[in-house]
Parts: C-alpha cells; sequence; structure tokens
C-alpha cells in the first residue's frame, strides 16, 4: 500500500472526509435566546469588575444551554444524520485507503459510494437546516451546518471526479 498511487481528486476526498468529522463540533443551532445571552456576554467584558464578570458568566452559561452541535440534538432525524456524517468520512477514507491498496473496482467503487452517501447527507443536512429543530421563530442556523455542508458538496465533487478519472498506472 502506497499513498503514491492516490491522485489530487482522492486526496480532496481524503481531507475532505477527515474534515467533516470536524463540522460535528461546533455549534449548528442555538436560540434567540441564546444568541441575546452571547451579544450580552460579548458587551459585558472588559473593565473588569467584579458584577460585570458575573454578568459575563452567567450570560454565557446561559447561551451554551441554548447552543446545540450534531453530537448534542437529540431528536431522531439529528441521529439520522449524525449517522449518515459519520458514514460519509468513513467511506471517504476507505476509498482513498482502498485506491492506495492498489485494488481495483468494478462499477462505480468505493469513491461512487462515498460520493452517493455525501450527496444523501448533504440532503439531509439541507433539510435541516430548512427545518430547524423547535420552533423556526426562535431557533437559529450556526456556523456548523453551512460548514457540513459545504464539505460535504467538496465530497460528492471530489468523488465525481476521482470515479471519472482514469486508474493510475502502477
Amino acid at each position: 500500500m502506497t499513498f503514491a498511487r492516490l491522485r489530487i481528486a482522492d486526496w480532496v476526498v481524503f481531507v475532505a472526509a477527515l474534515a467533516l468529522l470536524f463540522t460535528t463540533a461546533p455549534d449548528w443551532y442555538s436560540t434567540t435566546r441564546g444568541e441575546e445571552a452571547r451579544q450580552i456576554q460579548k458587551n459585558a467584558g472588559g473593565s473588569g469588575a467584579q458584577a460585570e464578570r458575573e454578568v459575563e458568566q452567567d450570560a454565557g452559561a446561559l447561551a451554551e444551554s441554548q447552543e446545540r452541535n450534531a453530537w448534542q440534538e437529540d431528536a431522531l432525524i439529528d441521529r439520522i444524520i449524525l449517522v449518515a456524517l459519520l458514514a460519509t468520512s468513513a467511506l471517504g477514507v476507505g476509498a482513498a485507503f482502498w485506491r492506495a491498496s492498489g485494488r481495483g473496482s468494478d462499477g462505480l467503487g468505493a469513491f461512487g459510494l462515498a460520493g452517493l452517501v455525501a450527496c444523501v447527507t448533504a440532503l439531509l443536512v439541507l433539510y435541516r437546516v430548512i427545518q430547524e429543530p423547535g420552533f423556526d421563530e426562535l431557533t437559529t442556523v450556526k456556523i456548523g451546518a453551512p460548514l457540513a455542508l459545504g464539505v460535504l458538496g467538496v465530497i460528492a465533487f471530489a468523488c465525481a471526479t476521482a470515479v471519472r478519472e482514469p486508474a493510475p498506472v502502477t
């Protein structure tokens, strides 16, 4: 097995699949109450007075209690999305290792499967961005979900490119 067999598209899939894991950690959702608490926390810092530090800590704790990332949401669709994100990441890394091992594939192969799962996962994340958890008037979308959607798009495009490229001669 040698990673010298990997082409640019293969490397993009590999790195993006690893990056996808990191997109699950930032906050995906908050509430308007949590956003207001973050703003209060941001504005409270400065002079260092005891009262301001307490306000800043209380606002930070309130904001933290209102924010959720991909690991913290409990609804069934959120669990399905998390499993799909993990599967997409595993398939992307697995496809790169498959290509590095020099094994051939019939049909779409490992990159085709990874790209297909990335597309389905992107549709699930897009659905969740549009149909936010909780009341739509109270819930706000944070950076994590759009970031995951972008990385899924990169994986899908790179997988499509990897499937179309001719197999390297070894």
